[in-house]
């Protein structure tokens, strides 16, 4: 099987069906805006017919870029040195996968809307992917993977020296607006006096 046919297989997140069904977009389908603002980004333009999935397991990828090579075997019990397969729920926001020039491109797209991504978090993301698909991103010659974050504001303070280079072109993530409406409020746990507090018995609206 391809690589593309591999990741399809492990989709199985509820909330990608649910929505896909719910939208009419059962292919989750990127729009022709959408796809301009990748090619900006990232200088990729997938093609329509993109392969796309949310909340996508890292340990699906590996295991597609695994079985996608013809020299290992679906049903075999396989060495997970590293480890890289975690078994743990570490995953991307938004996977785009489509074939040209050669090889298979899989875009991955981390997403923030009204909280900032930390140090450790995006580190240990950085170590798996670095795992997969080695320092300079070429340990699969016929797979190409690219990185992105999204949201409404650049990234603040995020070290990305220690990331593979293939993250990080020229030491910096590369970073795509995400447009979130204005006034979108929250609510936080406090004390009677209004001080944020996680063992409040009181709350108040931001």
């Amino acid at each position: 099987m391809r690589l593309i046919e591999w990741l399809e297989s492990f989709n199985r997140k509820e909330r990608f069906f649910l929505i896909g069904n719910a939208l009419g977009n059962t292919n989750f389908s990127l729009s022709d805006e959408y796809r301009s603002k990748l090619d900006s980004a990232l200088g990729i333009h997938p093609p329509k017919d993109s392969f796309v999935a949310m909340d996508y397991h890292l340990d699906w990828i590996h295991a597609s870029l695994f079985l996608s090579s013809s020299t290992n075997q679906l049903n075999k019990v396989h060495e997970n040195s590293g480890p890289i397969v975690t078994a743990n729920q570490e995953d991307i926001d938004l996977l785009v996968a489509f074939e040209g020039s050669g090889v298979t491109h899989l875009l991955m797209i981390e997403a923030k809307a009204a909280t900032g991504w930390t140090n450790k978090q995006t580190l240990s993301k950085a170590d798996r992917l670095r795992g997969m698909f080695g320092e300079e991103g070429k340990k699969y010659p016929d797979v190409k993977p690219s990185f992105c974050l999204t949201s409404p504001r650049p990234p603040q303070l995020l070290d990305s020296k220690k990331w593979p280079s293939w993250m990080a072109p020229g030491g910096q993530p590369i970073w795509l607006e995400l447009q979130v409406p204005a006034g979108r409020r929250r609510i936080t746990r406090c004390d009677q006096a209004g001080k944020s507090s996680a063992d409040g018995n009181f709350f108040r609206v931001i």
